[in-house]
């Protein structure tokens, strides 16, 4: 209390000083210079109880708490209201007074003079930010603002406020109408993202700042060509709701990126329910070194579990995730290096861990490297799927998640197959199991190691060529982290049983994926880097399916997330055992192993009865 005291003391002051001279100033208004004796009588004595009344009124309505600096129309309102009480006491209080030698226009008078000195002293931090090229750093870059929302006049007002982050902003570009022509925070919206070439030249910009965050993929993707066509830098802002929570300034520029030229919209996830399924539970996360896993390990650990296991193969990877986790963690956090195809080690992870959730990630994902080692893909995405469901199974836990992709769809590959069978394997525990299980399906994640941003982003680096494929392959892609959040969505209302697919978006040519990731670098296609088509690989299909043919589609209470039905039954032992009379068949040609796979992942389809064994 003494602190803010001591602290709020110099303003107080200050507001005591504001009112004597206001006071003063009424009392010559009124009289037009010549105050008679008994109103300089009074004069101090009324000064004092407005002071008075006045800084208990600020002290109450946190005046003298509040960052000035950083003040705005709120606490100007705050302030308002704080000189109205003294002025209106005064007021009511000299209509019982008589003979009043300090007439009522003087207290009117002292309160409008009291209000705008105090704004005045108080918002001069402020308003001395604000001072045209205030502490301009002489290398200062001039920055174009595209887009004078809500998120454009942050910027504005970050940079105007903070000249040392060497940004001056110039002027506003806005595709509304109504903001042409207009000033927003004391600078000009001059014209239309059309417009930019001009501008940039007219004004002699250095840094565009798209400030987009709801505008259509498609005027961002033009408003970025632009920008490299006329050789001007590009910059995206944060969204506002990242600023909001505190995630990122403002000022925060970035590159733009791949996942900004998709153009998909922030997801929303309900953090109440998700940190109700997983607060206070011993998680168990398996490939928890992969892109998918340990993005798992790094959300869950800030839902607060009493525990975090992570398996995986690989010791840097693991050592890596735990690393950067440790450092803040308010739960304890294990690693477990083991392969999910050894049964008794991971019953003694399960025994030790006791893990209540379960979050299986660790498989093989890349398509044609299975097609070439359908006995991995059948050891690991398999096998290791079965050992650890079978262990949640016995051990009773309360959830089970597998990750699952849109490759498992009526899968044409060894590694679509393989997740198809874990799929099944799902729904067959979840129809006999207390344990609860699921399956989230989901296509390609940007930026996951080996994936094709990965290696366009190489081969683009390297001069090229850039390798596609086919120019009529198209995919469904996702952020990790947007991905990951979805998953433990989905697992927080999971019923059992259930696969549940996340909303992918628009699906995207391959070939103009390319295209956009070496314009992004500045390059041309074609011209300057060279594009080669290498034709499709095994297991690879042009175009992926999200819903097969015996599946039903339905909503959940996310509208990122719907959940698939499929009425086929299922015999978890029956399968299992197929699984089993394959892997002790030790030798088996890979030609053979293949067959038995898409026949495994068949199963679905018909009744289990109808399967037969090779």
């Amino acid at each position: 209390m003494l602190n803010t005291v001591s602290r709020a003391l110099p303003a107080v002051i200050l507001d005591i000083l504001v009112v004597f001279v206001a006071f003063a100033l009424g009392l010559l208004l009124r009289f037009d210079g010549s105050v008679p004796g008994d109103s300089w009588e009074w004069y101090a004595p009324a000064s004092a109880i407005y002071g008075a009344l006045f800084v208990g009124a600020a002290w109450s309505l946190g005046i003298y708490r509040t960052a000035w600096r950083y003040g705005g129309i709120p606490d100007v309102l705050n302030l308002v209201k704080v000189t109205a009480i003294p002025t209106l006491f005064g007021f009511v209080a000299l209509l019982f007074i008589t003979p009043r030698h300090i007439p009522l226009s003087v207290v009117l008078i002292a309160g409008m003079l009291v209000f705008l000195g105090a704004a005045t002293l108080k918002m001069s931090p402020r308003l001395a930010l604000w001072m045209p090229m205030r502490g301009v750093p002489a290398a200062s870059q001039r920055l174009l603002i595209v887009g004078a929302g809500a998120t454009g006049q942050l910027v504005a007002r970050e940079f105007g406020s903070n000249p040392q982050w060497r940004f001056r902003p110039v002027a506003f570009l806005d595709d509304d109408p109504k903001k042409q022509r207009q000033t927003v925070h004391g600078l000009p919206v001059v014209g239309t993202i059309r417009d930019l070439p001009a501008v940039v030249g007219r004004l002699g910009v250095d840094v565009v700042a798209l400030a987009l965050p709801s505008a259509d993929p498609s005027v961002l993707r033009e408003a970025v060509a632009v920008c490299q066509a006329i050789g001007v830098a590009v910059r995206m802002v944060p969204g506002l709701d990242t600023v909001v929570s505190g995630e990122a300034r403002a000022s925060d520029l970035r590159e733009v990126t791949v996942a900004d030229l998709l153009g998909r919209d922030q997801v929303q996830i309900d953090y109440t329910l998700c940190i109700e399924s997983i607060k206070g539970k011993r998680v168990l996360v398996t490939g928890a070194a992969g892109s998918i896993g340990s993005e798992l390990a790094r959300q869950l650990a800030r839902l607060e579990p009493a525990s975090l296991h992570m398996v995986d193969t690989n010791e840097s990877g693991l050592h890596e995730v735990y690393s950067s986790l440790i450092e803040n963690a308010d739960c304890e956090i294990r690693v477990w290096i083991a392969s999910i195809t050894d049964q008794a080690k991971m019953a003694r992870v399960f025994a030790v861990a006791r893990p209540q959730v379960l979050f299986h990630a660790a498989a093989y994902k890349h398509v044609h490297l299975m097609e070439e080692h359908p006995d991995e893909a059948f050891a690991v995405n398999i096998v290791g799927a079965l050992n650890v469901f079978e262990l949640a199974h016995r051990n009773g836990l309360d959830e089970a998640v597998f990750v699952s992709t849109d490759k498992a769809v009526n899968p044409v590959g060894i590694m679509g197959a393989t997740k198809r069978i874990g799929e099944l394997i799902v729904r067959a525990l979840g129809a006999e199991s207390a344990t609860k299980f699921c399956a989230v399906r989901f296509g390609n994640v940007l930026g996951s190691r080996g994936s094709v941003v990965s290696t366009f982003t190489r081969q683009i680096d390297e001069g090229g060529p850039v390798s596609v494929t086919d120019p009529e392959m198209a995919r469904y892609f996702l952020s990790v982290e947007e991905a990951v959040s979805l998953v433990i969505q989905a697992a927080a209302f999971a019923e059992q049983g259930n696969v549940y697919i996340l909303d992918m978006g628009e699906e995207v040519g391959i070939d103009e994926l390319a295209r956009r990731m070496i314009r992004l670098k500045g390059y041309e296609p074609d011209r300057q880097i060279e594009i080669v088509y290498t034709g499709s690989r095994p297991g690879e299909r042009l175009h992926e399916v999200l819903v097969g043919d015996s599946e039903l589609l339905s909503d959940t209470d996310h509208p990122k997330v719907f959940r698939i039905r499929s009425e086929q039954p299922l015999l978890f032992n029956a399968l299992a055992e197929e699984i089993r009379e394959i892997e002790r068949r030790d030798g088996e040609s890979l030609a053979a192993l293949a067959r038995g796979i898409h026949r495994l992942a068949a199963w679905g389809s018909d009744s289990a009865a109808s399967v037969q064994r090779s």
